[in-house]
């Protein structure tokens, strides 16, 4: 893609390993002091789901589909997405996304993001940035049993 903002990698998202960066490699040497920690301006969180959203053109998925997996996926999703906050600058910004049209893969997610990130992570109201996407107002709790 030829740009110098951009890292692609191959790890478990709910694991990503932490970076750090000096100011060139020469700097890396000399100074022994603690290297600053890479921090995401944005970070998206495209987890893994059941997949229910693509129902109508994924014809193999009716065969594996069930009721019980949006509970399987969602510890995992949580998870991912807590990693993803980790990992955000203060006052950067974090899609979480699905294929799935089940609240717990959804809303319920979100809301065990809030409930453990406190008063340091904010749900955004964006509709004013697309105002061509329809939406309705999410849930703002949802109680994973």
């Amino acid at each position: 893609m030829c740009t110098a903002n951009l890292i692609v990698t191959n790890h478990e998202a709910q694991s990503f390993p932490s970076c750090s960066l000096a100011k060139d490699d020469s700097e890396a040497y000399k100074d022994h002091c603690k290297p600053q920690r890479l921090e995401f301006d944005r970070v998206l969180c495209d987890v893994p789901c059941s997949g229910d959203g693509t129902l109508r053109k994924s014809h193999d998925l009716w065969r594996k589909w069930s009721s019980s997996m949006g509970n399987e996926f969602h510890l995992l999703q949580v998870n991912i997405a807590m990693r993803g906050i980790a990992l955000l600058k203060v006052g950067g910004r974090m899609v979480y996304s699905t294929c799935s049209m089940n609240p717990v893969e959804n809303e319920a997610v979100v809301a065990e993001l809030l409930r453990r990130s406190g008063s340091s992570v904010e749900l955004l109201d964006v509709s004013t940035e697309l105002r061509e996407l329809v939406r309705r107002p999410g849930l703002g709790t949802w109680k994973v049993s």
